[in-house]
């Protein structure tokens, strides 16, 4: 029984011993990748319709509170990009990004 007991504990102990150092260091703690919110209908988001929105490193209600800002919340910066345009509306994509951490949403404005 006790050298069960024993064989238990050596395997035990150099499980750990081999694993600990992985958990440990902070480089293999996996990036946390870039996710889709909800955006429900897209209306109220202060654009004609909301139609995407991605973070990466932050959370969704970050991005959407950055979206009814318009992108102009301190620590952030933002560029768009239109991707179609007609004389009533166009879409566009903002990407902003403050530190390691990215929002990116598309929408359509009415002009």
């Amino acid at each position: 029984m006790s050298l069960k007991i024993g064989l238990i504990g050596v395997l035990g102990a150099a499980i750990l011993a081999y694993s600990a150092p992985a958990f440990a260091s902070p480089q293999t703690v996996p990036a946390r990748i870039a996710s889709a919110c909800n955006v429900g209908s897209g209306e109220g988001y202060g654009y004609a319709y909301l139609t995407s929105l991605s973070v990466e490193r932050t959370s969704c209600a970050t991005g959407k509170s950055l979206v009814r800002h318009k992108g102009k919340l301190p620590g952030w910066h933002c560029s768009r990009k239109v991707l179609d345009r007609s004389p009533v509306q166009y879409d566009a994509r903002e990407s902003c990004s403050s530190g390691d951490r990215r929002v990116t949403y598309g929408f359509t404005e009415n002009t």
